[in-house]
């Protein structure tokens, strides 16, 4: 079974700009200590994201700053569900992980450019917290068309993190936990890494050319 772990160009990206849109309006009634701390995080990484394919030190910096801003244990658990995070803690879990995060990152920040490129602009509708976790809502328009992202973060320390993206209602780990629960039932969880890792090798042959 062949397992496409690419959805589409704007929920790969979305992924990775981290609510990047949240530098315009928030749109709140009232000021809000908590939407201040998040929209100030988020605006910044809306700068940093133009970042992502520049000369070499800016690049690095920009995309390592975006990693630090993501939960990629939390989208890792996500995407493998309750009952395979379970039976793949330790080693196997943690390379899960690590491929994981390299394949999202490499086709995502290669896809950065043209995301910006149109002139896209983002509006965040709305914010909700509860428990330690934050849902943001937000609509994009690009090239005349408009389409709509959620966000869900978790609090760790002072920052929020994501941990998973809806592209119209449409969840990521839920995409990709259904594809991994396919590709495990009749494949290795060795099997899987072995393709990760696969993917990622071919990101990198498909950038140097």
């Amino acid at each position: 079974m062949t397992i496409p772990f690419h959805l589409s160009n704007r929920l790969l990206t979305g992924f990775v700009l981290c609510f990047l849109g949240a530098a315009t309006s928030l749109g709140a009634p009232a000021s809000n200590p908590e939407k201040d701390v998040l929209k100030k995080q988020l605006e910044a990484l809306f700068e940093v994201s133009k970042k992502v394919n520049m000369p070499e030190s800016e690049k690095d910096k920009a995309r390592k700053e975006i990693d630090n801003s993501i939960d990629w244990d939390g989208i890792a658990q996500l995407c493998l569900g309750p009952k395979n995070s379970k039976k793949y803690q330790g080693k196997n879990f943690n390379e899960f992980r690590n491929l994981l995060r390299e394949v999202i990152s490499k086709t995502a920040f290669s896809r950065m450019d043209k995301f910006w490129a149109g002139g896209t602009t983002a509006q965040i509708d709305q914010i909700e917290f509860q428990a330690g976790k934050a849902h943001v809502s937000a609509k994009f328009l690009s090239n005349n068309e408009t389409f709509s992202l959620d966000y869900f973060m978790s609090k760790k320390g002072q920052r929020w993190l994501i941990h998973d993206i809806a592209y119209e209602d449409l969840k990521y780990s839920t995409n990709i936990q259904e594809q991994l629960d396919a590709f495990l039932k009749e494949k290795s969880f060795g099997d899987l890494l072995v393709k990760l890792k696969k993917k990622s090798e071919e990101l990198d042959k498909s950038k140097q050319k």
